[in-house]
């Protein structure tokens, strides 16, 4: 009993077996009467605060949007402010301040130390001694880079040791977002394990589309004033899902640009003088048309749709419904005709049509003849860049693009066996520049690459035939601006 009295977490769990019991009880006697969760009336968390007038007395009243325990997010109320727990208030407006932004890098493999005693982690929690030594397992082989599999027996605390491992990271400067993959039947313990521990916002990431969307709402991003979400930084520290969620609905957690106008002015050696607008205008122009005559899977269109349909602000589209892009998408003939086909002219709130009217923008029928024939191609190829960008890239895009040489980027590759290689030299390096190439220069455009000095095929292979690199850019004659350093 006094092993027992020790444990800070006892009375908590006490607390549940004591309403398991309850309800246990309340089944096998009182079966007519419809069973009731005390936990739907504990406030789980706020989401959101809303300051109004009543409008008898004049004077302001505050109400909370409230996600109650045990309930999905699309069961939020508006409560007062006298019914909420204050604690939940306070926790709450913590979370509304916008933290400094500070990159930290991951410290070197010699500066590991062992722990020898369990620090005092939240709720006065400590490490037992088998739960340290596996901790300390586990931020040994973060340090040297190397990945690894706890594997303990059943209800020693596997769940306890990874989570004060990721606390371990973030109490070093790290603040993730961290990602857990768990069985469903586990992801309500494991948020309660990091509350119970840690000082750490860690949200579940599961429900029905309205909660998922009430989660990306509210709980995944900062805004500001006018309701735009803020770049850069997360709200969540830790996300939990489960591996069918990750499959079905990955959520976008960057906010993606969508114009790269003066990018295309700049490589499309345009004969007439065009500035960023009229660039914005002639592409949008021409995913709409295509998405007019594309007869394919129906995702796709209402993806390119959303994307190129403007912001109120004119700036970056974040798209909240398209996510889960590695997904195959039917092509052509063999996705469904729907009967429903986009028109123009049955668009309503599409105002900005008015100014990339593709009937008005592109003049030339025989170039509409070709841009019909293969609106496929152009639809799957934007969206595989978007994928590129959204899921693979992330950082690492604008970084490649501001200059920075592809080894000094981090870019996520699977484990590749390099048996069945193009040619003896490629390897990883060559991967990851194919990649980050693709996205700077777009698709095949192989000689571009081969003369970027930030990507490694300049290197390996030496510049490509001028020629070819001419034809690449569409320049009808002259040589492409080539950057000195690469005639060495």
């Amino acid at each position: 009993m006094e092993e027992l009295e020790k444990d800070p977490r006892i009375a908590q769990k006490i607390k549940r077996f004591r309403n398991k019991q309850a309800q246990m009880k309340h089944i096998f006697t009182e079966p007519d009467e419809d069973l009731f969760n005390p936990d739907y009336v504990e406030v789980d968390r706020v989401l959101e605060v809303a300051h109004t007038k009543d409008a008898e007395t004049g004077e302001e009243v505050t109400h909370y949007l409230v996600k109650w325990c045990s309930l999905p997010y699309e069961e939020s109320t508006w409560e007062l402010e006298e019914d909420v727990d204050p604690a939940k208030v306070k926790e709450f407006e913590s979370l509304q301040v916008l933290p400094e932004i500070k990159h930290v890098e991951r410290p070197a493999s010699d500066s590991w130390q062992k722990l020898e005693k369990s620090r005092e982690y939240k709720n006065s929690n400590q490490l037992r001694e088998y739960q340290l030594e596996g901790m300390n397992w586990l931020l040994f082989n973060w340090y040297n880079r190397k990945n690894c599999i706890l594997a303990d027996e059943m209800g020693l605390g596997k769940t306890i040791q990874s989570i004060t491992f990721l606390s371990e990271i973030f109490l070093r400067g790290i603040h993730g977002p961290f990602l857990i993959i768990a069985p469903l039947s586990t992801i309500t313990n494991w948020e309660r394990e990091f509350r119970t521990w840690t000082e750490m916002n860690a949200i579940v990431y599961h429900g029905s589309q309205i909660s998922r969307q009430m989660i990306q709402q509210y709980e995944m991003v900062y805004r500001d004033a006018q309701g735009n979400p803020l770049s850069g930084v997360f709200k969540f520290h830790v996300v939990i899902t489960t591996f069918e969620m990750i499959l079905a609905d990955c959520p976008e957690l960057k906010k993606i640009h969508w114009g790269r106008w003066k990018d295309i002015l700049t490589h499309g050696r345009f004969k007439w003088h065009l500035n960023e607008k009229d660039m914005e205008m002639i592409c949008r122009a021409l995913l709409v048309y295509c998405v007019k005559h594309y007869k394919g899977d129906e995702k796709i269109k209402s993806f390119i749709w959303e994307l190129i349909t403007p912001t109120k602000d004119g700036q970056a589209q974040t798209l909240q419904n398209h996510s889960g892009l590695s997904a195959p998408v039917p092509r052509g003939r063999k996705g469904k005709k729907t009967k429903n086909q986009l028109l123009l002219p049955e668009l309503k709130n599409a105002d900005w049509l008015a100014t990339c009217n593709p009937e008005v923008v592109l003049h030339d029928d025989g170039y509409k003849k070709h841009l019909k024939q293969h609106c496929n191609k152009v639809l799957l190829r934007v969206r595989m860049l978007y994928y590129l960008k959204a899921e693979i890239l992330g950082e690492a895009a604008d970084k490649a693009f501001e200059g920075t040489p592809a080894r000094e980027l981090e870019v996520p590759l699977p484990d590749i066996d390099y048996v069945e290689i193009p040619v003896d030299w490629w390897d990883a390096e060559a991967d990851k520049s194919l990649l980050i190439g693709v996205f700077k220069h777009g698709y095949e455009r192989y000689s571009a690459m081969r003369a970027d000095p930030a990507l490694c095929f300049l290197e390996k292979v030496g510049m490509p035939d001028e020629k070819s690199l001419c034809a690449e850019q569409g320049a009808a004659e002259g040589t492409p601006d080539i950057p000195e350093r690469q005639h060495r």
